[in-house]
């Protein structure tokens, strides 16, 4: 039975999205090596189809990071998910700078 992944972020659905597809790249690359692994395939097309995977996860998750960097709503929580009231306060005069 498939899951299905929900991550309510509650602040930007672009980052969702991408953390979304993010996870489902890493589950089929993890549930693959698991697969070979257990089974001990070895072919050139198993091997290919790992690496391809192992790709495909490493596009998703620097898509998430550069998205985490350049959105202004995201950049801005992540400065304040320390919850420390010093992160916050910077978070605050940092945006109002930039305002």
């Amino acid at each position: 039975m498939e899951v299905e992944l929900s991550y309510k972020t509650a602040f930007c659905s672009n980052y969702e999205r991408l953390l979304c597809d993010c996870v489902q790249s890493l589950n089929a690359w993890r549930n693959l090596r698991e697969e070979i692994a257990n089974s001990s395939l070895t072919s050139k097309e198993a091997g290919d189809e790992l690496i391809r995977l192992q790709a495909d996860y490493a596009k998703a998750y620097s898509r998430l990071e550069k998205h985490k960097d350049n959105c202004e709503l995201c950049h801005f929580v992540s400065k304040i998910s320390g919850r420390n009231y010093a992160s916050l306060s910077v978070a605050v005069m940092d945006k109002k700078h930039s305002a």
